[in-house]
């Protein structure tokens, strides 16, 4: 178990060394045989620890009561969003919610198109969901429909499902750069406005 827990562990770590991340925003979770593991509510996850992270069952409860040094652990605010996407897509054995600065602003207000080669290879195509209260059953529902393993969260951040972190990691990266290379080719005037 201690494996898994450090994978979520390092993931939650390389999200906040590569700005994808701020505060207490963005969540992680991994699927195993009879369960699932996520981040908790309300921790930053620059300061997490193995023994904070929550295991939870298909309906997204803790499967044991622990407390942080913040009291009553709970899983994530944003589990029933993370279940939705393992229940659509069982070939997903990872979900990364991140808030990546340039994805977030420009995916709530215009399609992101992939720009590159490899913007088209690895994060086409995008899914977007409406501007829904975080954490809410609506958001949950939303995003259960997509098809797409990336998805922009209008007004929210983005969400990324795949085989492992890594896959996610990557993904969100060529997100977050197609974006920036998006606001620098509208800033000169070189994409269509």
């Amino acid at each position: 178990m201690n494996s898994f827990k450090r994978l979520v562990l390092e993931c939650s770590q390389e999200l906040v060394s590569l700005s994808l991340v701020k505060a207490t925003s963005g969540n992680v979770s991994l699927r195993l045989s009879n369960s699932f593991l996520i981040t908790p509510s309300g921790y930053p996850l620059h300061s997490l620890t193995e023994d904070l992270i929550v295991e939870i069952n298909s309906c997204g409860h803790a499967l044991e009561e622990k407390t942080g040094p913040f009291g009553f652990l709970k899983p994530s605010m944003e589990t029933q969003l993370h279940l939705a996407l393992y229940h659509a897509h069982p070939k997903a054995k990872a979900v990364v919610h991140a808030h990546p600065l340039y994805a977030t602003i420009i995916g709530t207000y215009l399609p992101l198109k992939p720009l590159t080669y490899e913007a088209k290879a690895f994060i086409d195509p995008i899914d977007y969901i409406p501007p829904l209260q975080p954490g809410s059953k609506e958001l949950a529902a939303y995003v259960g429909r997509t098809t797409a393993q990336v998805i922009v969260l209008k007004n929210h951040g983005v969400v990324v499902w795949g085989d492992n972190f890594q896959e996610c990691i990557f993904k969100m990266q060529v997100m977050e750069e197609n974006a920036k290379q998006t606001y620098i080719g509208k800033t000169m005037g070189i994409l269509p406005q």
